[in-house]
């Protein structure tokens, strides 16, 4: 397996200029908010209350490693090691394996967690991404074969680690791993994708229907948002992911709601006119790293990750720590329906807390 490369990491010493706060400690990889940040608050309830509640030793199925994807990103912005530690806990518990048991492509997601952490930690032996590596390798031959129709489903461009083989393959010069990740990004948006609407179908059964789904169209954000940060800037699978990417915020701009939330239904909100929060915080993700790699305009998305981003913080984040309004596992609007005010999930929290971590970063102290 060839060893993948990564930056030099150092201690970060934005943060012990910042000020840290008791406990805390700048560590490898760390780029800690000031302290007078006001968003660190409700970013550190809500991981901690999850945190609380779930020990470490939890499988690496999606629904945890979304969690622990938020968790890393916590760590990322807090500089706060004990989030970094419960990440690692997780990874060791799991023996840096991807679940055996999962079905379709929902297993994969534990791939890019494990590629976080590595690249956090220059102490990390090859060994750790051993396996998202031998999953990265195993599906490149496959679509070598001929097979590029795995990724048939909104969910698994997501959980199936689109990003990891741009994370595998550009740094280690193995430009059959990005054209596999093209190639089955290629079929999925030959089959699902509606371009009229300049949104994602969740699979085959709702292709020529106005239904696209809140959740669903927010994995095709985040696959796309990391895929692309992963990508040099020359890239001609980049520029076309940058062209989906604007297309598909120019209509979640028009269908975000007065209060700065999306339904489940993006195209259709008063037919379920709840909030729902993980799409919701999956599009505030990307709107926000989107914005800071330059592919979005500032002044005109701005306001609409802040928007987002005060509705999950201000609504959604309850006192106790609970993030709330999250569509239960689902594959279609009418699931799970009507959404609670407290209806939580681990992959809720995750993409809130993923949300938090880059929307802050256009708070004004942060």
């Amino acid at each position: 397996m060839a060893t993948l490369s990564r930056p030099r990491l150092a201690i970060t010493v934005l943060a012990l200029l910042a000020g840290l706060a008791p406990g805390v400690r700048a560590v490898p990889g760390a780029q800690a908010a000031p302290a007078a940040c006001a968003d660190l608050a409700p970013i550190r309830l809500a991981a901690d209350h999850w945190i609380a509640g779930h020990g470490s030793a939890t499988d690496s199925t999606w629904f945890n490693a979304l969690f622990i994807k938020g968790d890393i990103e916590t760590y990322r912005r807090t500089g706060d090691s004990k989030y970094l530690s419960y990440a690692t806990a997780w990874a060791n518990h799991n023996n840096w394996k991807l679940p055996t048991n999962a079905p379709n492509y929902d297993g994969p997601e534990a791939s890019q967690e494990y590629l976080d952490l590595y690249d956090l930690d220059p102490a990390h032996p090859a060994r750790d991404i051993a396996d998202a590596q031998a999953y990265v390798t195993k599906q490149t031959a496959r679509v070598q074969g001929g097979k590029v129709s795995d990724l048939s489903y909104v969910d698994a461009v997501r959980l199936g680690a689109l990003s990891a083989f741009a994370r595998l393959g550009v740094p280690n010069h193995n430009q059959a791993e990005i054209d596999a990740m093209a190639k089955m990004f290629a079929y999925t948006e030959a089959h699902i994708y509606d371009r009229a609407a300049a949104l994602w179908w969740r699979d085959s059964r709702w292709v020529g229907t106005t239904q696209h789904w809140s959740r669903g169209n927010g994995w095709i954000v985040t696959a796309l948002t990391d895929t692309v940060a992963a990508l040099p800037a020359g890239d001609p699978n980049r520029a076309h992911y940058v062209s989906l990417l604007q297309a598909m915020f120019a209509k979640l701009k028009a269908t975000q709601q007065a209060g700065g939330y999306w339904t489940a239904d993006v195209d259709h909100p008063s037919a379920y006119p709840a909030p729902e929060s993980s799409g919701t915080s999956m599009y505030t993700y990307g709107l926000a790293r989107g914005i800071q790699l330059g592919y979005l305009d500032a002044a005109t998305y701005t306001p609409v990750a802040q928007r987002s981003w005060a509705w999950l913080r201000d609504t959604a984040l309850h006192a106790n720590g609970v993030v709330g309004y999250v569509q239960g596992p689902a594959s279609h609007p009418s699931q799970y329906q009507p959404i609670s005010p407290t209806a939580t999930s681990n992959y809720g929290v995750g993409a809130f807390l993923m949300a938090g971590v880059e929307a802050s970063k256009f708070t004004p102290g942060c």
